[in-house]
């Protein structure tokens, strides 16, 4: 039978989401997307679980455990933002559950996926399972594969407990949008720096491998009808209009394409061993964000053709200027703020000058003022409205 607190939380969200204000912001995402902004958007990228540990009161919550719980922190994390921090996020009705997948580490590549950790502080180093180049003889392409049954009942489960209000929909991608990330993954990064100079031909074959593995998965996704358009947006995209028959096809979705852990690799290796394969897999969707928390200013230039580029990260640590010179006008650029100097360091007034930089050296250029990777709080939550507050003063 329907919760009375999920459907009451249920009723609340869909009244804010379906408000002038949170439409007009919908509208103000497709025009960013579409390069026609009215003004620089300001976005402020919550973690639920960061809300859950360290914002909301531990009283707040009527459920402790299961589903119920998770739907609860959803729902209250979603009221949450939209009540306390003005920035220009919609908010979204959906509730989000995890695509039940089998059992088994080695079920992906073939091989295990097994990781060295210390028992004082969490910390791990993961194993690379691909100790030498006949290695790479084991792997096999990764299958799409979901839980059917505890699939569908999750799902009634969750319609249940909020009275068929909300949509309910699945996150079912298993792989993500690198496949450099996943040549580390399988060889480790310590192994990569000297292959990419002793057995660039092994690279090559290895990224041509898990390339192909990628796009063969996200190709059975598609057809098991375990894509979805929103799901693609995450906490970057935000909210994008769709062309009609396209919400669960990947010409209907974003890539989040990444190779962070090339941050020690030149331009001109990155442009061999990386760009290549990324555009690969770019191809099969309809816009390209691309994300990168190194300095990606020397590699902009090369990133610029990745196919269906739309978005680009500009870090902390990435200066403006360069990324605009390499990428003119044609993209849309997200220009972040530095999340630990925000949350405990700056003054007010250095924060502000930190936006001004940021927004001033973006200029003309499509872009929105982000503040991401926010892991703590620090018991000072106020300090995410203020910049949000600052930013929006900055933006008009």
């Amino acid at each position: 039978m329907p919760d009375s607190v999920l459907t009451d939380l249920a009723h609340q969200v869909l009244e804010v989401s379906q408000s002038e204000e949170h439409q007009r912001r919908r509208e103000l995402w497709v025009r960013f997307h579409a390069l026609c902004p009215p003004r620089t958007l300001v976005h402020y990228a919550m973690y639920t679980h960061v809300w859950e540990r360290e914002i909301a009161p531990p009283n707040l919550f009527q459920h402790q455990t299961g589903l119920a719980r998770r739907i609860e922190v959803q729902l209250r994390a979603k009221l949450w933002k939209a009540q306390h921090i003005p920035d220009d996020e919609p908010l979204l009705p959906t509730v989000w559950l995890a695509t039940p997948h089998p059992p088994g580490e080695s079920r992906l590549w073939g091989v295990p996926l097994g990781s060295v950790r210390t028992a004082e502080l969490g910390a791990y180093k993961p194993v690379p399972p691909l100790c030498t180049e006949q290695d790479l003889q084991h792997l096999h392409y990764p299958p799409y594969e979901e839980l059917s049954t505890e699939k569908t009942a999750l799902q009634e489960q969750a319609m249940e407990l909020t009275g068929g209000l909300l949509p309910i929909k699945f996150h079912s991608d298993e792989l993500h949008y690198g496949p450099f990330e996943w040549a580390v993954r399988l060889r480790g990064m310590d192994n990569l720096l000297y292959d990419v100079v002793d057995h660039p031909e092994f690279v090559h074959r290895l990224m041509d491998f898990i390339t192909e593995g990628m796009i063969r998965y996200h190709r059975t996704r598609e057809s098991a009808g375990a894509v979805d358009a929103e799901a693609s947006w995450a906490i970057h995209m935000i909210y994008d209009a769709v062309p009609p028959g396209r919400e669960n096809l990947l010409s209907g979705c974003w890539a989040y394409i990444h190779a962070q852990s090339s941050a020690s690799l030149s331009p001109r290796m990155y442009a061999e061993f990386v760009h290549p394969y990324n555009a690969r897999l770019a191809s099969l969707f309809g816009k390209v964000y691309y994300h990168g928390c190194e300095d990606l200013s020397a590699k902009a230039s090369i990133i610029r053709d990745l196919p269906n580029l739309r978005l680009f990260h500009v870090s902390p640590w990435t200066p403006v200027e360069p990324v605009i010179q390499a990428l003119g006008n044609r993209f849309a650029l997200e220009v972040h703020s530095h999340p630990t100097k925000v949350l405990f360091e700056f003054s007010p007034q250095q924060m502000r000058e930190e936006l001004y930089q940021r927004h001033r050296a973006a200029g003309d250029t499509v872009h929105v003022l982000k503040l991401c990777d926010v892991e703590t709080v620090g018991a000072n939550w106020q300090r995410l409205k203020l910049w949000a507050e600052l930013a929006r003063e900055m933006t008009g």
